[in-house]
């Protein structure tokens, strides 16, 4: 059991992490290019917002794995509290994902308007898709 909860938040962590210095990236990106708009700055806000909540989630799992290191048997009280704080990031990583996902979307409108259509549709079936999934998941 306690492999099992040490694999799930080394996964999660990677993840969030690598996805938070990408959301990171791409809104210093929109601040280098020094655009003024409407858009731009929603884009920012949103990429920004999403990386801090990839954040939240990279310290929950991190914090839990050094938590969990070395215990050989989990207690029921233990194990109710791990999956109180694990639903905490999950939803702060679910959150930031579908917030990446409509960022990607807008952010095809500080190009032309054909990219905005086209990276809004990609990223409405992505949306779509990924809620599907996460509902069928989770029931």
């Amino acid at each position: 059991m306690n492999e099992i909860l040490e694999l799930q938040t080394g996964q999660v962590s990677f993840i969030s992490g690598l996805m938070a210095g990408f959301s990171l990236s791409i809104a210093a990106q929109i601040i280098r290019s020094k655009s003024e708009s409407p858009m731009a700055t929603l884009s920012f806000i949103l990429f920004t917002a999403t990386s801090l909540l990839f954040l939240i989630a990279l310290y929950i799992d991190v914090a839990l794995s050094l938590r969990i290191a070395g215990i050989d048997e989990v207690s029921a009280e233990l194990l109710e509290s791990i999956t109180f704080v694990r639903s905490i990031g999950t939803s702060a990583a679910t959150l930031a994902l579908f917030l990446f996902i409509i960022s990607i979307g807008i952010l095809g409108w500080l190009q032309s308007r054909l990219a905005g259509v086209s990276s809004s549709i990609i990223a409405l079936a992505t949306f779509i898709m990924v809620w599907i999934a996460r509902s069928m998941i989770f029931g």
